[in-house]
């Protein structure tokens, strides 16, 4: 219970206390200090130090430059235990293998064309010489003459079929094979006019005419040596006419000598070959993307066949292979002129 004689704080007038009391009440009461009341906002707070400030303070008191203050603080992780190396990012590791491996795989691919290509034209084969008096056709791997003079049709034969028997070029080389009818003072080749003669075709005096001097024969080099020749004309119209017109004849004038003989078991096998040989006629085929006339055996298999590589060149062979690789040759000496 408060005390009406003592003044109360916060008490204006009593009905008990007098004007004066009344007025020391008021005075009293506004010189009692009240305790502040602390201000949140306005309450200091020191500021948090970072990495920014410290370098923006440091730039505006010029105690160094950034490079300056990279390498301090580099040095004050490492002392600090907190230095880690910079780790690589799997990812870009995986992506850095893989360029690198194409690069490897591409060069490596580069280099095997390329020994390849050193070994068959250069150490599969030698440098050869040819006389001046023929003239090239396609390259050819190996030269080797042959005198054909005073030779008859089955001695001719006997010495080409000996020629492709006995082949010893590397595979898919080619042997060409310069036919001569004399060898003193020099080696003259003979005309293909003159073999046609020498071998007693039946080949046309018109498509003789057509076909132009030189011409070749040789053995490409497979798992069995294939013969093939070369034709040349200048007179297309005039050259296939002609050897439509031959192809009645062709087997019997140059089968003995590009076509091998089957083995002769018994008399019923013979005699049935020999009734077939009758019957086989030449018939358009297709042959390596390549417009052919072929003949057949009686097992379908084709045995013989000549295409024109173009309006100037002939062949004349027994093998797919052949056929296709004499054409490339064909096209490359071409380039090379």
């Amino acid at each position: 219970m408060t005390n009406p004689l003592v003044p109360q704080c916060g008490t204006r007038g009593f009905s008990i206390i007098t004007n004066f009391t009344i007025a020391y009440n008021h005075s009293l009461c506004d010189n009692i200090a009240m305790p502040p009341e602390k201000n949140q906002d306005k309450q200091d707070s020191k500021p948090l130090r970072t990495f920014q400030s410290d370098v923006e303070e440091m730039l505006k008191g010029g105690q160094g430059s950034l490079t300056k203050i990279a390498i301090a603080e580099n040095e004050k992780r490492i002392r600090s235990g907190n230095y880690s190396e910079e780790t690589t990012n799997p990812a870009s590791e995986g992506s850095r293998t893989i360029i690198w491996t194409s690069i490897s795989l591409f060069a490596f691919g580069i280099m095997a064309i390329a020994v390849i290509f050193f070994l068959r034209n250069f150490l599969g084969t030698k440098q050869i010489t040819i006389p001046g008096t023929f003239k090239q056709i396609i390259t050819t791997d190996i030269f080797k003459s042959l005198d054909l003079k005073n030779l008859n049709r089955e001695q001719i034969t006997s010495e080409l079929v000996k020629e492709r028997e006995e082949n010893t070029g590397i595979l898919s080389s080619i042997t060409s094979i310069g036919m001569i009818k004399n060898s003193v003072p020099e080696k003259i080749p003979v005309s293909t006019e003159d073999f046609l003669k020498m071998i007693e075709s039946h080949a046309s005096d018109e498509l003789a005419r057509s076909l132009d001097e030189n011409f070749l024969f040789g053995i490409h080099a497979l798992s069995t040596p294939e013969p093939f020749m070369i034709l040349r004309t200048s007179y297309y119209q005039s050259a296939f006419a002609g050897m439509l017109a031959w192809e009645k004849n062709m087997e019997e004038d140059l089968g003995p000598i590009f076509i091998r003989a089957k083995p002769k078991k018994d008399i019923t096998i013979s005699t049935s070959d020999d009734l077939l040989k009758k019957e086989r006629t030449f018939e358009d085929m297709v042959v390596r993307n390549r417009d052919v006339r072929a003949l057949r055996d009686g097992d379908g298999k084709i045995i013989f066949l000549y295409s024109f590589a173009d309006k100037k060149n002939i062949i004349l062979t027994t093998n797919a292979d052949t056929l296709q690789e004499v054409a490339e040759r064909i096209i490359a000496s071409k380039m090379v002129q």
